[in-house]
């Protein structure tokens, strides 16, 4: 027997507002702001569009949760004379962390001190940029506030996640699997889909004896699927006089596919998300296992407490 993820959540139990909360941190942090671009007249000389006037730059990183304020600003460059040299190179453009899909770049009107939209980086690669805008073309004022997720904090709720998913053999949000077994049950046993709580079967697909793969149809079938936080595996069994299809000896011969998981994060059990802030909690604090008296601990004691409840053996290999 084998289980493998098809479709992982689209979402998490908490949020990073939710976690930063619970750890009494600013709700502002996020993904750092970017460090200093470098700057300099064109060279050689060439005319461009730049107002003539100082000019200085700065960056921000855009992620798929916002993007964050102004990152630090550039040294002065000044354009004396558009019509011999209107244009400006920007070069060790910041690249940001893996979150970043963007960078945006703006630029203060000559002599002004209000910094403007002036092109977006539409990757996490380039560190060149020739600015060929006029004032009158900038765009939006930079963001004030840092709406971006603190990467690590992000990186954490799905680690805490899928680390109560494996201890208590459940699926918190929503997910698709796929359970692979080398034959069907005898006549009488039931397939243990061992991910709770069942949502749905797709499908149930197997390789026959003459070697042609197969659906069997879900008439000749019955899904059970408990309901509830604390609710057992849902199970597969043959319908009323109907027996499992003979399948071929060969490895994984059969394929069910099925969805689990509580649905939205508003659905996952109080005592879940309890533990998964404890642990985040733990690891924000503890960036190393803690020594408690002759034992180490790399979580709280209340963790496996609180889980406990919802933890399942039914369907588990030993």
């Amino acid at each position: 027997m084998s289980l493998t993820l098809v479709t992982a959540p689209t979402t998490e139990p908490l949020t990073v507002s939710e976690i930063k909360q619970h750890l009494l941190i600013n709700t502002s942090t996020g993904e750092p702001v970017p460090a200093v671009i470098t700057v300099a007249l064109a060279s050689p000389a060439v005319a461009g569009n730049v107002t003539a006037g100082a000019h200085r730059y700065l960056a921000t990183f855009v992620t798929a949760d916002g993007e964050t304020s102004a990152g630090d600003i550039s040294a002065i460059v000044t354009v004396a004379d558009a019509a011999v040299n209107g244009k400006v190179e920007l070069t060790n453009i910041p690249l940001g962390g893996s979150a970043v899909t963007q960078r945006k770049l703006y630029r203060t009107a000559a002599g002004g001190t209000s910094y403007l939209l002036l092109a977006t980086v539409s990757n996490n690669t380039a560190t060149v940029y020739t600015d060929n805008i006029a004032d009158g073309s900038l765009g939006a004022a930079v963001p004030t506030a840092n709406t971006t997720a603190d990467p690590e904090l992000v990186s954490w709720i799905t680690a805490a996640r899928q680390w109560v998913e494996s201890y208590t053999h459940r699926a918190c949000i929503t997910q698709i699997w796929d359970l692979k077994l080398d034959q069907f049950p005898e006549s009488d046993d039931r397939i243990i889909l061992p991910k709770a709580p069942l949502s749905s079967v797709t499908s149930i697909t197997y390789t026959d004896t003459a070697g042609v793969s197969q659906t069997w149809s879900a008439s000749l079938y019955t899904v059970i699927a408990p309901s509830g936080p604390e609710c057992a595996p849902g199970h597969i069994e043959p319908a009323y006089n109907e027996y499992y299809p003979s399948t071929r000896s060969i490895p994984d011969a059969v394929t069910v596919r099925f969805t689990a998981g509580y649905g939205a994060a508003s659905a996952v059990p109080a005592g879940i998300k309890s533990a998964m802030k404890l642990m985040i909690g733990h690891w924000y604090a503890n960036r190393e296992a803690v020594n408690i008296g002759n034992s180490t601990s790399e979580l709280p004691l209340a963790v496996a407490s609180l889980l406990w409840p919802f933890k399942s053996f039914e369907g588990v290999a030993a």
